[in-house]
């Protein structure tokens, strides 16, 4: 290290590195950035999360409203816990767009399955309103069979702030609902859902 310094200094050159005091100054910064960054990224992954899981739903209905209207029949969304049968549970254990042929709001084996969406993870919940409650249908005309209208809620750890909401019309569109300033989303007269699971 002495010669280190004799040679640089008789070449007018300086010795590079990092004092104990600057790496002290460097950890302290990390330490800061670490504790104020992290809790920020986890809630950007939980928002990240519920757009993803709310969007897939969105492509599922838009699939199964288009394949009614391509092929002139009747197409149906329903929860599935096997990917193979509608099931009496939320969509958040999976579901299946098929065609109805019979149009008796469930899937038959001889009935052909156009898409298949595996679970949630444990905390998601993903509940319909009344008439939605585990199917949804398409007519040909690219209208819901349901003649009211409804909203999808997928919440995590069955948080209302932590929760995206689909309004269902039944011309067939769908609307992702708007939030209040907390997060919460509102219905289509601005009121609040006041809980995660429907009934």
């Amino acid at each position: 290290w002495r010669n280190c310094v004799k040679i640089l200094l008789a070449q007018n050159e300086f010795c590079k590195g990092f004092t104990i005091i600057e790496l002290m100054i460097t950890l302290a910064l990390v330490s800061v950035l670490v504790t104020f960054g992290i809790p920020g990224f986890s809630g950007l992954m939980e928002r990240n999360q519920l757009t993803t899981g709310i969007n897939k739903f969105v492509s599922s209905l838009s699939l199964a409203r288009s394949e009614a209207i391509k092929r002139n029949q009747r197409i149906g969304l329903c929860a599935s816990s096997n990917g193979e049968q509608c099931a009496d549970v939320g969509f958040e254990n999976g579901w299946l767009v098929y065609v109805d042929n019979n149009q008796n709001n469930n899937r038959e084996s001889d009935e052909e399955l156009i898409w298949v969406v595996s679970e949630y993870g444990n905390n998601f919940t993903l509940r319909g309103s009344s008439g939605y409650e585990n199917t949804i249908f398409y007519l040909p005309s690219g209208r819901i069979a349901t003649n009211v209208n409804g909203n999808i809620r997928l919440c995590k750890d069955n948080d209302v702030k932590k929760a995206r909401m689909l309004n269902l019309i039944t011309t067939g569109r769908v609307q992702q609902a708007r939030r209040n300033d907390q997060g919460i989303p509102q219905d289509n007269a601005g009121n609040v859902i006041e809980g995660c699971n429907l009934s």
